[in-house]
């Protein structure tokens, strides 16, 4: 229960951002955000999990009311307070504003450090190992996992350069650190691996970047981490973050929560992988045999071979469209699944005869005095097979599991693609269509306490399909949408006269082309958004030379220089329009005389394209639902709310939304759309 003593705290917090804020607006939102948080946190409200949900539109200050109440009621129950933004850019803003904003107004002191994934950070031990002249060692490890193939001087010259700034402490030993990070081949030869991690008994490990930051993080009060890092680390076991239960977690821009762990439970292996990795493992076991002089070992190559090669003639002959094959969600045909099972047993004995020379060389490691570069070679190489291995054992067995009836299938799926010897490569795939039991127990029924914020939660003004993405139960949560502060009524929300469908593509993208030309004003700000990037090039070849001001077209260049380059435009008086797609249509902060027009070319409905979506589909309408009324329009109603949000982002903003949509006017859908909007001037052209 909340004690006069956290009340007060709570409200001394608040008190002190009022005086230390430059910025601060007093507002009731802010007010009942903070009250709430605190009182569903602290088990104010009987039968219910300590778990809220806060819809926070711009302009409420969300980040300050979180952590005003959160940071003494962590305190206060002797947790950790893990706040887990979307991606890494966010994390840093929350690092170096937000969380040094809270330690000059917050009433309880607290420590805190930065979280990211073990891969983010280098193995001093690798990278010596790679840049020393190991002589030695050079004819053993010729056939080596380290290099595919010979590293080029370049490669050798930027390790070397890395060894000498982190020796000098001018770098932390984060690859975010770095001026011109290297390419992603070759950082994963030096990255941090649990795989090959030999943890307190590798001879820099109090030297070690991450196991340094793990520390710091475990001796702070509040971990800033990433939606991904959360989701990996309770998946493998917490190797960064506390336990759960030890945790209160913030999740901010919580929609994009369901995403991200989809694409955490999904796995993959190739047939060229499993070719790759059964010859590195018995490449690593004759080196064990040569090193440990032991007796020689069975070779399971050419039965992989085989078994692969039978694989692939039988899996080449499915209807790939666009080099992807989806199975039904009747599963796997059982020619197929018959394959996949004689491969699992193959890998699994090879599995077995690897991890039994795996143990044999710890014995002698431990027993024999071995050159420390022979010897960290070695278990890297025997971490990266077991990783290897493992992960091949995974998916094979994934491919053989029997669906449960009572439970939404798998999703299982092929690519193909060719290799640089014009050898065809098959990927198998598998991932879950439905990550609500997985987090549950991960997750929800385990934490300490939960909140889950962002400007845009809801859809068509119920939180459903954010409970059914999350596997949230509305019964046993709280759950909150607050007024915008800001002043709607004087934005004209528009649904432009038009004859075209969206649906009837080139009619419409002329006609939306025409409209722009009409419409857009070259002495001002404008932001176009497309559902398309194939219609957003017509468009700009359609207009370009009918408009006399800077036109910025993503990808043309980065988001980043687009927005410095339109900000430029205003400071100097000049017009300037940007046509962008989904990434411009969420995060993009323009604020005043930077934008005073929004046009959006057409509602953004979820076609199914990935075989997750395609997946789910087929499931729904087995099972008689509508997958268009349960997914397509909630979550076009979201997006158009998003895009709608690109324009209002302080008190004093104003302008003029159009959208290019007939289907708001003609279909029964439309008068729901637009009944969710904020309280704009809507305006039926």
């Amino acid at each position: 229960m909340l004690t006069p003593k956290l009340k007060q705290q709570i409200r001394s917090s608040f008190d002190g951002a009022k005086t230390q804020l430059s910025n601060f607006s007093n507002r009731s939102s802010q007010n009942k955000m903070i009250a709430e948080i605190s009182k569903t946190l602290m088990g104010e409200y009987s039968d219910s999990n300590r778990i809220i949900c806060v819809e926070a539109p711009t302009g409420t200050g969300k980040t300050m009311a979180y952590l005003v109440s959160c940071l003494p009621i962590a305190k206060e129950l002797n947790k950790k307070l893990v706040i887990a933004s979307a991606n890494v850019a966010l994390q840093e803003q929350i690092l170096n504003k937000d969380i040094v904003e809270a330690t000059k107004y917050s009433s309880v002191d607290f420590e805190f450090a930065i979280a990211k994934g073990r891969s983010r950070y280098v193995c001093i031990r690798n990278l010596i190992n790679l840049t020393e002249d190991n002589s030695n060692s050079a004819e053993l490890f010729e056939d080596a996992l380290l290099w595919d193939e010979k590293p080029t001087k370049t490669d050798l010259d930027a390790l070397l350069e890395m060894t000498e700034s982190y020796s000098s402490k001018s770098w932390s030993g984060e690859i975010d650190d770095l001026e011109s990070p290297p390419e992603n081949s070759l950082w994963q030869k030096i990255a941090c691996n649990r795989f090959t991690c030999n943890s307190k008994n590798c001879e820099f490990y109090n030297d070690c970047s991450f196991f340094k930051a793990r520390k710091k993080a475990s001796n702070s009060d509040v971990i800033i981490a990433n939606h991904d890092l959360v989701l990996a680390d309770v998946i493998n076991g917490n190797n960064v973050l506390p336990d759960v239960e030890d945790c209160i977690f913030i999740f901010d821009e919580a929609h994009h929560l369901s995403q991200k762990a989809l694409s955490h439970f999904s796995i993959g292996g190739s047939t060229e992988f499993m070719r790759t990795s059964i010859r590195q493992s018995q490449g690593a076991i004759d080196q064990i045999i040569k090193i440990t002089k032991s007796k020689a070992s069975k070779s399971y190559i050419e039965k992989i071979d085989e078994s692969i090669k039978d694989l692939v003639d039988l899996v080449s002959e499915l209807d790939f469209k666009e080099d992807t094959f989806l199975f039904s969600i009747k599963g796997i045909p059982d020619e197929i699944r018959n394959l996949t099972q004689q491969l699992f047993v193959l890998f699994n004995s090879a599995y077995n005869d690897f991890y039994e020379h795996k143990e044999n060389w710890e014995e002698f490691n431990k027993a024999n005095k071995i050159e420390q570069s022979t010897s960290d070679n070695i278990n890297n190489i025997v971490g990266q097979n077991n990783q290897n291995l493992s992960s091949i054992l995974s998916i094979l067995s994934i491919f053989n599991k029997t669906q449960d009836p009572e439970k939404p299938p798998l999703s299982y799926w092929i690519n193909q693609s060719k290799l640089a010897n014009k050898k065809l490569n098959y990927q198998l795939n598998s991932a879950k269509i439905d990550v609500s039991d997985s987090l549950n127990n991960l997750i929800w029924s385990k934490a300490a306490g939960v909140v889950l914020t962002s400007a845009t939660l809801t859809a068509l003004g119920s939180f459903d399909r954010f409970n059914q993405q999350l596997g949230l139960n509305s019964k046993e949560n709280q759950y909150l949408r607050l007024a915008s502060p800001f002043d709607h009524k004087s934005v004209e929300f528009r649904v432009g006269k038009i004859k075209s469908s969206p649906t009837n593509i080139f009619e419409h993208t002329q006609e939306v082309a025409l409209e722009l030309v009409k419409r857009i004003d070259p002495s001002s700000a404008t932001l176009v958004l497309f559902a398309s990037n194939h219609q957003m090039q017509e468009v700009a070849d359609l207009v370009e030379k009918s408009i006399d001001c800077d036109l910025l077209i993503q990808g043309e260049f980065s988001k980043k220089n687009i927005l410095e380059k339109h900000i430029e435009n205003r400071k100097n008086d000049k017009g300037s329009i940007i046509f962008g797609l989904d990434s411009f249509a969420e995060g993009v902060d323009l604020k005043g005389d930077n934008l005073n027009h929004v046009f959006i070319s057409k509602l953004r409905f979820s076609v199914p394209t990935s075989p997750i979506e395609k997946t789910t589909q087929s499931y729904l309408e087995s099972m008689n639902r509508n997958s268009f009324m349960e997914i397509s329009l909630p979550d076009a109603s979201l997006r158009l709310i998003q895009a709608c949000g690109r324009l209002i982002r302080t008190e004093t903003d104003s302008g003029t939304i159009t959208i290019f949509d007939n289907r708001l006017i003609s279909k029964f859908y439309g008068k729901p759309l637009l009944d969710t909007l904020p309280d704009f001037k809507i305006v039926i052209e």
